[in-house]
């Protein structure tokens, strides 16, 4: 990493070189950060921070006396911010030709900074469409992942029927073999220098990946391989129930083509919650699957809701949950995600609760549901790390 402090304008400005990405601040309360193609991906403002996705979306999220806040910037708002980011590129590019011996790289620095300057309102919307294009929706990611390279080998979800989730509207389809190559080709051609920040880890889409069978996935992660070249790590969702029909000479088939870890959304390990809300999983499919990819040395991540079920499923899906938890054997490597449940409009969560009388939990009877299973759970760095996985905080 280069790093480079100076005054310019009246302002201190610091700029920090690596080879995928470059940071610029100013005055300690503007700091923007783009990656090696000049795309701007973040923004800090006096307490507020901004994300910026290759598809247009920018998130505002902020926190005050009242608690954290988010909201999606509207588009004159998300001009306006990759206008001024594009303009604090252009001075910090005059500050390292002004001071090029103090840089490793100056020519690197100015390159970066020369897109980043020319990466604006007008450029950033027809990149943006552009993303939009060559992808069909991303519906979300595994937090982890928001920086990664995602390359669709399907759309859809191959089941699609949880009542909480309205994510993957469009048919489930696998791309052939050619659709996946040229998709893949021209997402690495549309990126150029932009893959370097996202090529230490390929997540393989749409929602239920691994659920290909293995003679149309293997050819999938081997042109992954071919495209991209090592040091490669692909993870991917499943679910429980077709996780389970894979074995584990299946699982470590794909880790020798670069599989490092699954995701797999166990949501609750209570058996009639699941059917509540139509998951199409058992509690012990779920078990089996993460246990059978575990031998074949591949790492999880096991997302679970909290509130989900509300009142009435509430202590049944602690117990059942935790039980879960401890059969699956996770440990070191291996992660547990907590995301609380969102009731999402348009989805059939909201009005099947109420037709059943089910009251939501507040938000300290989540924060409790969450804290008595992780509780339960082996402590790091023997058993998995925990973390919050807050849907909508999603940008790709």
């Amino acid at each position: 990493m280069s790093l480079l402090r100076g005054e310019l304008d009246g302002h201190r400005l610091t700029v920090s070189v690596r080879p995928e990405s470059l940071t610029v601040g100013v005055d300690a309360r503007f700091v923007v950060a783009c990656d090696a193609g000049g795309r701007l991906y973040s923004v800090y403002r006096d307490g507020h921070t901004y994300r910026r996705g290759l598809t247009g979306r920018v998130l505002h999220k902020w926190q005050d006396a009242h608690g954290r806040h988010r909201e999606e910037v509207g588009a004159a708002d998300a001009d306006r911010l990759v206008d001024d980011a594009a303009a604090c590129f252009g001075r910090a590019a005059r500050l390292v030709g002004e001071s090029a011996p103090a840089l490793d790289d100056p020519g690197g620095a100015l390159d970066i900074l020369d897109r980043g300057t020319r990466f604006d309102a007008a450029h950033a919307r027809l990149d943006a469409a552009r993303a939009r294009s060559l992808y069909q929706p991303i519906g979300i990611l595994p937090p982890d992942h928001y920086l990664s390279l995602v390359l669709q080998a399907t759309q859809g979800c191959s089941f699609n029927s949880c009542t909480f989730c309205r994510l993957y509207e469009e048919p489930y389809r696998v791309k052939s073999p050619e659709e996946f190559a040229t998709h893949v080709e021209d997402v690495l051609a549309w990126l150029g220098p932009s893959a370097a920040l996202r090529r230490r880890a390929v997540f393989l889409g749409a929602a239920n990946a691994l659920a290909v069978p293995m003679a149309r996935l293997l050819p999938i992660l081997e042109a992954v391989e071919r495209a991209v070249g090592p040091p490669l790590g692909v993870a991917a969702f499943v679910d429980g129930f077709t996780g389970a029909k894979k074995t584990q000479a299946d699982y470590r088939a794909l880790a020798a083509h670069g599989l490092r870890r699954v995701y797999i959304g166990l949501e609750s390990g209570h058996d009639p919650l699941l059917a509540f809300v139509r998951k199409p999983a058992t509690r012990d499919e779920a078990v089996e699957a993460v246990r059978t990819i575990k031998a074949a040395g591949v790492s999880v991540a096991v997302i679970v809701m909290v509130g989900l079920g509300g009142d009435r499923f509430a202590s049944a899906h602690v117990r059942d949950t935790s039980a879960a938890l401890a059969a699956m054997r996770l440990g070191r490597g291996d992660l547990v995600y907590f995301s609380d449940l969102v009731e999402t409009a348009g989805t059939a969560y909201p009005r099947q609760a109420s037709e059943a009388g089910i009251g939501a939990l507040s938000a300290e009877e989540r924060r409790e549901q969450r804290d008595i299973i992780q509780a339960a759970l082996d402590p790091a760095p023997i058993g998995p790390r925990t973390a919050r996985y807050d849907v909508r905080e999603f940008v790709w």
